[in-house]
């Protein structure tokens, strides 16, 4: 099955809560209940506000979009050429087939792109707006600058997809790390797979979205030898867009080695840049020179021979698409994925990082996808933020790469007065004069401000030809960029406590030392002693070190997009002290520099998926991630767990493992997926409700269940199954055993224990987790490993990781019934052994608050959730809850109005004269539901948005009293269950007055704790 033709609502509805993960499912009619939002309108209540209160109790959704003036991404609703698959009359399908590339002469792809470019000419006729970029490759729309009412407008047509703000992403950030990667020397992947360094990554086209690029640094210098020529021309569309800089020097030239460049600028933001592809800023040349520079290339720092650099995939050719300018505009990446896909790119590395939540639909999640499907493998960097949760692209179709280190560091020696200490650092060697920031600064500027070199603290009359001692507390970048407009030469950052030896290695606009805390305190009682103080520095040397292990800056998972049901990051890389090609503008005057970030071990992987391109240009982007993934290695040189802050390492912050750069070339197995997948994927999501049409078609799998190389399963009640298919690559019928290391407090069985497949055939296989005595709510590691043996020689270990969470219940979340007394049944299973427990809250009849209103919304309205307002087709109401209640709720039904007619619930907690925006149910048609925690004062705002007429507005509301109404029974009120052992309740309710609607819900306990609800709705 190709490409689904996407579809979805005008505007964000609400989204339901997840469910936990069920053994067997409840056999109920699910009624899905509103969640909170928490955007202020006005400031909170001094005390504890209601968002605070309700978080407790409410998964968060995100509020209805509000249009403002700005700049928009407008997605059509017919597919783009990379995923459409046919369905237009007279118009043949253009996507690719597994493990080719669009052929953009094709008569059908030519045809179809004229016929998406008719449509995109009648909207934009249509609507009067003046487009900034156009998209008809990995999306079909365009971006504009719109007025909100336009904005509006557009999102209401039904030509129209979505409009979404155009956001602003941001750059997420050897030492020759090519020996720790097993490239180099005579038995690495180099001379084994390519039969020499020169010929590695042969007719293979990198394509870096990033800052631009330095075309003059010597790892982009033109290939001697460029074998690959012929494939080369074959499949390159691109150009060399060469700039129009007022200073001809700002512009570019390409060779056979940067092939090409192009750069974007739809928000006008070059007015402090080249106006040309050419890199200000130097991260988009580390970049590319990481993931494709030359072989061996000489490195000089600060005057001073350093060794050689080469990168991943040293005979592969570049093309640099420059899309950030401080700011990097999704307007731009959107539109230099497309022409990196139609340019013949076979990687994207994409170091670049979103500002906001992580989303499946986000355009830019959305393009990469059609990318991937277009043949292209895209590395992404997981981001920068650490802590729990954090990890960037959690789409599957990328390919997420953590940042750790590698086996070598700099250091030298800083010498001062009698005393040499061991200091991290790439210099040359040098002589400089001497001051403590704190004796630099200006006169009135607060002496502990000054001492961290903050901001406005530097006095240049007394900086100007100085080495500065900065305490560690911002960012080495932002300190070394004070010193260096302050007139300073250098930079000595001491840490502010103990924390070890020194150990960051980084260059920046002035060279920059790191000294431990003890030494830096014997440094500054020194140089306090001295009257005119120098320090002398040696030239940097190379010194061996155990590795990896994970950086402390790398984000890490679990991904909160999929419910936690996928492993992101994927895979870790060097991301530490990682040296590279950079503009020498910024960089003291030199071609190399060292820098980390998870944007430094995305290039890693891009180099090495060139690689993999260039050996197996018929795999499937997923295929060699799954063979980067299932080869990969979670240990450290000395055969100890990697490590994280002192601790093991886990699959959540280094995803499968460490990539191993010879391994992958030979997985034996890969877990391949495609488009089709992908998009069950995301309907099995909370971002289903985004493209329900489409959804209703080709219907979902749960997460967990997506093919991929590691098995994640959150909420995991009992026993859960999940089934995955392999495929041989390899060219010899082969035989694999499992060998399973069960997740602590799991059992798990597996329906074959072994598989026999012969060249390209697949085979499924089905796990079966059972929770024994894991603790609920708490992640166990595992994993499963495929094994093939020849001759008591293991030929290949394709390991997956596993990751399970055990759940206490699953129960329905809510459940339906009719008739003034009546009987039910329901069912779930329990993740324990023990006693659950069972009570009744309420039922309460619903008051009906009953207002006229006059019409619907004009075209284009959007409710302004910032500044509620009363209007012709706007009412509110005011309730004030007890103090007692156990929760409050507001609905609308679909059955009280006439078809077609739309409403929507916008809900505010009132605290004196202030509003506060606590919840909203906007879906399509009228059944509307916001539940909240009771004992506040609520305004509901019912928005008549679309409707045939008139009609008379019915509000029910509930204030649910803490206790039973003695109108509902449950049966039994406890009862002894079992892990995986499924329980049944039986309902009763009688008593209740016709022609009303009740609501309450059943708690579960455990030994006390409640662990789990139910909502029961009836209608009499």
């Amino acid at each position: 099955m190709g490409s689904p033709s996407l579809d979805t609502a005008r505007r964000d509805p609400r989204r339901a809560r997840a469910g936990t993960r069920a053994a067997a499912a409840a056999a109920v009619v699910p009624l899905a209940v509103a969640a909170l939002t928490t955007a202020a309108a006005g400031p909170a209540a001094a005390e504890s506000s209601l968002p605070e209160i309700a978080a407790q109790y409410f998964k968060e959704a995100p509020g209805p979009i509000e249009y403002e003036d700005g700049y928009y991404i407008v997605q059509l609703a017919a597919d783009p050429i990379a995923t459409y698959d046919g369905g237009v009359s007279g118009l043949d399908a253009t996507t690719p087939d597994a493990g080719e590339t669009i052929d953009f002469e094709a008569a059908a792809v030519e045809e179809y792109g004229d016929f998406l470019a008719e449509e995109r000419a009648d909207v934009i006729a249509d609507f009067g707006v003046e487009p900034l970029v156009e998209y008809d490759t990995v999306l079909n729309g365009f971006a504009a600058e719109l007025t909100g009412e336009e904005a509006r407008e557009l999102a209401a047509s039904d030509e129209v997809l979505s409009v979404v703000p155009d956001v602003i992403y941001q750059p997420t950030g050897a030492v020759d790390t090519t020996g720790f990667m097993d490239l180099s020397g005579g038995d690495g992947a180099w001379e084994e797979e390519f039969g020499s360094p020169k010929r590695a990554g042969e007719g293979v086209i990198v394509g870096v979205l990033d800052t631009g690029i330095w075309p003059e640094n010597p790892a982009l210098a033109p290939l001697s030898d460029p074998r690959d020529q012929d494939i080369i021309d074959a499949k390159w569309n691109g150009e060399c867009v060469t700039g129009v800089d007022e200073d001809p020097a700002g512009n570019i030239e390409c060779n056979n080695k940067l092939i090409g460049a192009r750069y974007y600028d739809s928000r006008g933001m070059a007015a402090d840049g080249y106006a040309s592809p050419r890199d200000e800023d130097g991260h988009g040349t580390h970049t590319a020179t990481t993931a494709a520079g030359n072989y061996k290339t000489k490195v000089v720092v600060d005057g001073e021979k350093i060794g050689t650099f080469s990168g991943m995939a040293p005979a592969a050719r570049v093309a640099a698409y420059k899309v950030c300018w401080g700011g990097c505009a999704s307007a731009d990446i959107n539109k230099a994925i497309e022409d990196a896909v139609r340019d013949g790119v076979d990687v994207i590395n994409f170091s670049i990082g979103s500002t906001g939540t992580p989303e499946f639909l986000d355009s830019t999640a959305w393009a990469f996808r059609a990318a991937a499907q277009a043949g292209v493998f895209v590395a992404a960097s997981a981001g920068n933020d650490g802590p729990t949760s954090t990890v960037d692209h959690q789409e599957p179709w990328t390919t997420t790469v953590a940042a750790s280190s590698h086996d070598q560091t700099f250091r030298t020696e800083l010498e001062f007065g009698r005393t040499e200490i061991e200091v991290a650092g790439l210099v040359g060697e040098a002589e400089w004069p001497v001051k403590l920031a704190v004796d630099a600064a200006f006169d009135d500027a607060d002496p502990a401000a000054a001492a961290t070199c903050n901001a406005d603290t530097l006095d240049p009359a007394k900086t100007e030809g100085y080495a500065i001692v900065c305490v560690r507390g911002n960012t080495f970048t932002d300190n070394a960029n004070r010193v260096f407009a302050a007139g300073g030469v250098a930079m000595i950052v001491v840490d502010q406590f103990e924390r070890g030896p020194a150990n960051v290695v980084t260059s920046q606009a002035v060279p920059v030392l790191h000294v431990s805390y003890a030494d830096g305190q014997e440094l500054a009682e020194w140089i306090a002693s001295q009257s005119d103080p120098e320090v002398e520095v040696e030239t940097a040397e190379l010194e061996d070190q155990n590795a990896p292990v994970m950086a402390a800056f790398s984000s890490n998972g679990p991904g909160l997009a999929s419910g936690q049901d996928l492993l992101k990051p994927d895979i870790t890389a060097p991301g530490v002290e990682v040296l590279a090609g950079i503009t020498p503008d910024n960089h003291a005057g030199n071609d190399f520099a060292t820098a980390q970030g998870t944007s430094m071990a995305s290039p890693h992987v891009a180099g090495l998926a060139a690689l993999m391109v260039s050996a197996h240009p018929d795999w499937s982007p997923m295929a060699i991630k799954s063979a980067m993934m299932t080869t990969s290695y979670q240990t450290d040189q000395d055969g100890n767990p990697i490590q994280r802050g002192g601790a093991d390492a886990t699959p959540f912050d280094f995803g499968a493992g460490h990539v191993d750069g010879a391994d992958m070339f030979d997985p034996g197995l890969v877990y391949d997926s495609d488009v089709t997948d992908w998009v069950q994927f995301v309907c099995g999501t909370d971002e289903a409700y985004k493209i329900q049409s489409t959804c209703d078609i080709f219907g979902s799998i749960e997460p967990s269940q997506l093919n991929y190389p590691s098995i994640t399963v959150a909420d995991l009640t009992g026993v859960y199954e999940v089934t995955r298919t392999v495929t041989n690559v390899s060219d010899k019928k082969s035989t694999y055993k499992a060998e399973i290391e069960a997740p602590a407090g799991f059992d798990v069985a597996i329906d074959k224990s072994s598989l026999t497949l012969r060249p390209g055939e697949s085979a499924s296989y089905t796990l079966t987790f059972t929770r024994t005595d894991a603790a609920f709510g708490e992640w166990s590691f595992g994993g499963i490993t495929w094994v093939e043996k020849k001759n008591g020689r293991t030929v290949h270990e394709v390991f997956s990781p596993i990751v399970l969470e055990a759940s206490q219940l699953s129960a329905a979340e809510s459940v339906t019934f009719a008739g003034t007394s009546g009987s039910g049944e329901l069912s779930g299973t329990s993740g324990f052994d023990g006693t659950l427990g069972v009570a009744v809250t309420g039922l309460t009849a619903s008051e009906v608050a009953a207002e006229t209103i006059a019409g619907p919304a004009p075209a284009g309205w959007s409710f302004p959730t910032d500044a509620p307002v009363e209007n012709a087709h706007v009412v509110s109401h005011e309730f004030t809850t007890p103090a007692d209640a156990a929760e409050v709720r507001f609905a609308t039904f679909d059955d009280d109005y006439a078809p077609a007619t739309d409403l929507d619930l916008f809900v505010y907690e009132k605290t004196g004269d202030t509003l506060t925006f606590v919840g909203y149910s906007a879906a399509g048609g009228s059944n509307e539901t916001v539940t909240l925690p009771g004992g506040h004062t609520f305004v509901v705002f019912v928005d008549y948005f679309a409707g045939p007429g008139p009609l008379e507005s019915r509000l029910h509301s509930w204030v649910v009293p803490n206790a039973d109404a003695e109108n509902l029974a449950v049966s039994p009120a406890e009862q002894a269950v079992t892990t995986a052992g499924e329980y049944s309740l039986s309902l009763s309710w009688s008593g209740l007055e016709a022609d009303s609607r009740y609501f309450g819900f059943l708690g579960y306990t455990s030994d006390g704790e409640v662990i789990g609800r139910t909502d029961v709705s009836i209608a009499t």
